[in-house]
């Protein structure tokens, strides 16, 4: 189930909370449709990176605005932290050479590039779930591997707050 709080616009960072998840086909086309909730603007641009999650990997999708917060965020921390600029550039400027713009069409669906698609091993589905200021793309069985009980046993902070567990 998707459920989304105070979405005005993909392009908003501030009124954008992706939550839920759900599983949509890939059309033949390796086009997804993104929740219908989810997309208040029609005809807006994601920030793409392929990456992982507990070993699986997934795309992770950024409105404009969340993609520049959590760069912002990574180059503060890192100031913060006492790292060289140049290091600090070096590793932002990976993760954006690492990462694409699809553009969300005006049936609210975007292109999953095939190198990606390959990569990721999806077939006809994909889940979609939501991380709050961003969204994943997963192959379902992968997703569905981290919600195990022996998968959240290993949550250190579960382990604080009890709410998964």
């Amino acid at each position: 189930m998707v459920q989304v709080s105070a979405l005005k616009s993909m392009n908003s960072v501030s009124t954008v909370m992706f939550t839920g998840n759900v599983t949509h086909k890939l059309d033949p086309k390796s086009r997804v449709a993104i929740p219908a909730n989810w997309r208040d603007a029609q005809g807006a641009t994601l920030w793409v990176i392929e990456t992982r999650n507990e070993g699986y990997p997934i795309l992770k999708c950024y409105t404009k605005e969340s993609f520049e917060e959590m760069v912002n965020g990574i180059r503060a921390h890192a100031e913060a932290r006492g790292f060289e600029p140049i290091q600090t550039n070096q590793y932002i400027g990976t993760i954006i050479g690492m990462s694409f713009q699809a553009e969300v069409s005006s049936q609210g669906k975007f292109l999953i590039p095939k190198v990606q698609r390959e990569r990721m091993k999806l077939a006809d589905t994909v889940s979609i779930v939501g991380r709050g200021t961003y969204f994943e793309i997963w192959e379902p069985a992968n997703f569905e591997a981290t919600k195990t009980p022996e998968a959240l046993a290993k949550l250190e902070l579960d382990k604080v707050f009890g709410i998964l567990s």
